[in-house]
């Protein structure tokens, strides 16, 4: 693949930061003749079931990923190059969300290096340990002993002026550590003029307003997606990073499509389908939770809290022992890969 492809894209399901529908990026992506996206939200995959509905529709390909925070308080951007990285992805995300607070994930780097099979790395970015100024030693070899040669370093630029500093840096240890660079734009919202939302959203989420927020607003509207020939530009010096944007898209094969429901299967009773069985269990549970309840009641609306409410008169006989009807009989199914 040819050309530039966005690798690093958060839409609104990054609560607070992107300004932008999913389907907007699909499709102004598509409007600008790009190939391929990757919507990339931040510690979840929330919004590319929208995404992938919409690329769909307009023949763009949709790459599947997130940006990951670390328990140290850096990040690291994940691509789903098959179907075993978008199971390893989802059960990293999951982990860090179910050990930490609302609204928040973290996970450790070796937990990162655990699930690295079938995932594509981009270490950079303005959080990321690659261009901050220590030396991240500990966390590049384990790196590169994971993903191999599919750990890029991502040369991320925004016009700032900090940016001089950081990705000399970065680039610096990319030669150092043996890996290739490849060009980006943290996009945040379709189109320059989603600019002035984004600074509101800013201010939400740091609980302040426009005239007091200072530096936590982004100086200039260059986190949209850019034209091929704006992208091109901005990265005149390293034409070579640009064009491995197309080769990260290349590798990355995964689908949505690919997914499909397989439920677990039940321990049924002899000679009883899945629904002849939950069609018993429900009548054993109607029985039990409305035993004390009489026909007149339930015509006249009179009847007592079944909780135990506030009359505290009426309280449910005890559930039956019978392990078949207090388990519960079905079980959600997820999406698998075929």
């Amino acid at each position: 693949m040819n050309g530039y492809v966005p690798l690093w894209c958060k839409s609104n399901f990054s609560f607070l930061e992107g300004a932008s529908h999913p389907e907007e990026l699909v499709e102004t992506a598509s409007f600008l003749g790009l190939p391929a996206l990757a919507l990339t939200d931040r510690d979840g995959v929330y919004g590319v079931v929208s995404a992938h509905q919409r690329a769909l529709e307009t023949g763009l390909r949709l790459i599947v990923g997130s940006e990951v925070t670390i328990d140290d308080g850096s990040t690291i951007v994940l691509l789903a190059a098959d179907g075993q990285g978008y199971r390893n992805l989802c059960r990293l995300l999951t982990r860090g969300r179910l050990r930490s607070g609302k609204g928040r994930s973290e996970v450790s780097w070796q937990e990162v290096c655990e699930r690295a099979g079938g995932l594509i790395a981009l270490w950079g970015g303005r959080r990321s340990l690659l261009a901050a100024p220590t030396e991240p030693l500990y966390v590049a070899g384990g790196l590169r002993d994971a993903f191999g040669d599919r750990l890029y370093a991502m040369a991320a630029r925004h016009r700032l002026a900090e940016e001089a500093v950081e990705e000399p840096r970065l680039r610096a240890r990319a030669r150092r550590y043996g890996l290739p660079v490849a060009a980006a734009v943290e996009v945040l919202y379709h189109t320059p003029a989603r600019q002035p939302l984004h600074d509101v959203l800013t201010c939400i989420r740091h609980g302040t307003c426009l005239s007091r927020a200072g530096r936590l607003t982004r100086p200039n509207a260059e986190h949209c997606l850019k034209t091929p020939e704006a992208f091109a530009e901005l990265f005149a010096d390293d034409f070579e990073a640009v064009v491995r944007t197309g080769e990260v898209a290349e590798r990355c094969r995964f689908s949505l499509s690919e997914l499909r429901y397989r439920y677990p299967s039940e321990a049924l009773p002899s000679g009883k389908t899945s629904a002849e069985w939950l069609r018993e269990l429900t009548l054993r549970g109607a029985a039990w939770r409305y035993a004390h309840v009489t026909p007149r009641d339930r015509a006249s609306g009179s009847a007592q809290p079944l909780d135990g409410g506030t009359s505290g008169s009426v309280r449910p006989p005890e559930q039956p022992t019978n392990d078949a009807a207090s388990d519960p009989p079905c079980r959600s199914g997820k999406g698998e890969p075929d």
